[in-house]
């Protein structure tokens, strides 16, 4: 199986409008002109984001929308999308699950009109997370962030990265590797048996990254890449402007070399927001690393993700 990396993500929380508006007015990321299944006549205006049921859709690049925000009690992960080639690969990639005893749900004409995609299946991961293989999306101008930002990095390296906590670390491995055919990057080890492994499924250093530190399921953070040093810096100016908790300072990373830092959503969770990410190819062999960073990011440690999963 072929994954071309992550589509689109939909997040879940008591007020979707809240996490709009830090998306747009921290992040950049600019409301869709139109939720899935509508239509934006050319050189019209976009509504307010904001479908009937109360889900908000953000675009990053030119396709309709990369982030949907669910309206939900209980904040976190709904599910996250990753693309394959086409109909054949998507049908293909169904058997594969199929033979690998997961049980797979097809799309319903409904789902597939609120994605805005052409094809989709569904299968759970073993931590519970509802994972959709797609093929086929609907595009739309390119961004214009209202916040300036020059940039966000998607194309070929798909929309960013999702860290997620696993209870059982070797089936979430054989799961992500052996079944979707990621593959190993690198990986920091905090002690026996808890870490963290990233896992790439194109050039993107990560596209997957799985913790374990206990018995939890959870996304313990989502990366926005964006193009530029300035870009990075204005947000975490317009961050500290509005309040946000820094968890983590300004640093690089010793794997990925992101430039970046870490700050808490609107629904508990954490957004990286970075630049400068390495990219690998079929030469790259996995590696294990000492430290985490070469400098910086202060308050990201083994005992602030442990406290994360608390």
């Amino acid at each position: 199986m072929k994954i071309r990396g992550l589509g689109y993500v939909g997040l879940q929380g008591p007020d979707p409008k809240r996490w709009l508006d830090f998306a747009t007015n921290v992040c950049g990321l600019e409301p869709a002109r139109a939720v899935p299944g509508d239509a934006v006549r050319p050189g019209a205006e976009g509504g307010n984001a904001i479908a009937s049921d109360g889900t908000a859709y953000l675009k990053m690049d030119d396709w309709q929308w990369r982030i949907a925000v669910h309206p939900d009690e209980r904040p976190g992960l709904r599910y996250f999308g990753l693309e394959v080639g086409g109909a054949e690969e998507l049908a293909n990639a169904g058997k594969e699950l199929e033979r690998a005893g997961l049980k797979v749900s097809q799309a319903t004409a409904q789902e597939l009109s609120t994605r805005g995609i052409h094809g989709m299946l569904s299968v759970a991961d073993p931590a519970g997370n509802r994972v959709e293989l797609f093929q086929g999306v609907t595009k739309d101008r390119a961004i214009q962030s209202p916040r300036g930002v020059s940039r966000f990095v998607t194309g070929a390296l798909g929309m960013g990265h999702l860290v997620l906590m696993v209870p059982d670390l070797e089936k979430a491995k054989d799961f992500y590797c052996r079944v979707l055919g990621f593959a190993l990057s690198d990986y920091v080890m905090f002690g026996p048996g808890m870490g963290v492994w990233f896992l790439h499924c194109n050039a993107r250093h990560h596209t997957i990254a799985l913790v374990h530190v206990g018995p939890v399921s959870a996304l313990h953070h989502m990366l926005i890449e964006v193009g530029g040093i300035d870009d990075v810096g204005c947000a975490l100016d317009r961050a500290i402007a509005a309040g946000l908790p820094i968890t983590s300072s300004l640093g690089r990373h010793a794997n990925d070399h992101m430039f970046s830092f870490y700050m808490k959503s609107p629904f508990g969770f954490d957004v990286e927001l970075g630049t400068g990410g390495r990219l690998v190819d079929e030469s790259w062999t996995p590696n294990q690393f000492i430290d985490g960073d070469i400098w910086g990011h202060k308050g990201l440690t083994a005992e602030a993700i442990k406290a994360a999963a608390t």
